[in-house]
C-alpha cells in the first residue's frame, strides 16, 4: 500500500517501507510549520488480494470486504481516528492493484503519527488494525 500525507507547503518526501499482507509505503509531503498543527491530505493508493476475503457484490453480501478505512491510532486502537473511508472497486476479485483515494484536508499536529488500514466487511467487523500499519512523522 502507498499512503502519502501531503501538507500544502514546499514538498519534502520521506518514504518509510514495511512488508504486510501487502507492501505499505508511506510518503511525507511537508514544508516549513510553525505552528503545532497544519491541515495535510493523505493520498492512498495500495493493492488487496481479494483471493484471501472478496469483495462485497449482489451474490456476496457477508464475509466480504465493503470499505478500506484510514486510522490515525497514535493514541491507542480504543482512541483511533477514522481519516476516511476507501470504497472498493466495482467488481474486485483476484489480485487489485492500484487502490486509491484522497482525504479531505485534515489537522494534524507536528511529531509521530502511527496510521493503520483496516478492511471492513458488511457487519461493521474490521480486520485487525496492527496488521497494516506505519509511523509517519510530521514536522
Amino acid at each position: 500500500m502507498r499512503l502519502e500525507v501531503s501538507q500544502i507547503a514546499n514538498p519534502m518526501r520521506l518514504i518509510v517501507a514495511r512488508a504486510l499482507v501487502a507492501t505499505v509505503l508511506i510518503g511525507l509531503l511537508s514544508g516549513s510549520v510553525q505552528t503545532t498543527q497544519a491541515k495535510h491530505t493523505i493520498s492512498c493508493t495500495f493493492d488487496y488480494d481479494f483471493r484471501i476475503t472478496p469483495a462485497c457484490s449482489p451474490k456476496v453480501t457477508e464475509g466480504c470486504v465493503q470499505q478500506f478505512n484510514l486510522y490515525d491510532i497514535s493514541a491507542g486502537i480504543p482512541k483511533r481516528v477514522k481519516l476516511g473511508s476507501i470504497p472498493v472497486p466495482a467488481g474486485a476479485s483476484g489480485f487489485v492493484k492500484g487502490i486509491s483515494a484522497t482525504t479531505d484536508a485534515l489537522l494534524f499536529e507536528s511529531g509521530r503519527h502511527l496510521l493503520a488500514v483496516t478492511a471492513q466487511m458488511p457487519n461493521g467487523l474490521e480486520s485487525d488494525f496492527t496488521k497494516c500499519t506505519t509511523i509517519v512523522k510530521i514536522p
